[in-house]
């Protein structure tokens, strides 16, 4: 009965390995999606699609102002997408 139990428990141990590896080695990004998609905080956005980035521009203690950007998702010469600039405001508190 301890053989049995043993062996069961090394089959179930190997079979557990073996999708560990599995997921560890599958991408969660189709290749060639880097052609197709502009990705931003794990979201994968179609051409010509604008997302706005938020944030804080300290540059001194006296001058703080909040700056935003607007961006598009355009493609290089090589045909990877990527995020160009269209605007940039600052507007000041």
């Amino acid at each position: 009965m301890k053989t049995l139990t043993f062996g069961l428990a090394l089959a179930m141990l190997a079979t557990q390995t073996l999708a560990q590896q599995t997921l560890s080695l599958a991408s969660p990004i189709p290749d060639g999606a880097e052609t197709r998609f502009c990705y931003y905080k794990g979201l994968a956005y179609s051409p010509d699609s604008f997302i706005v980035i938020f944030g804080d521009n300290t540059v001194t203690e006296t001058i703080n102002t909040r700056e935003e950007r607007l961006l598009r998702c355009v493609s290089n010469d090589k045909g990877n997408m990527h995020w160009k600039p269209q605007s940039t405001f600052q507007v000041g508190r």
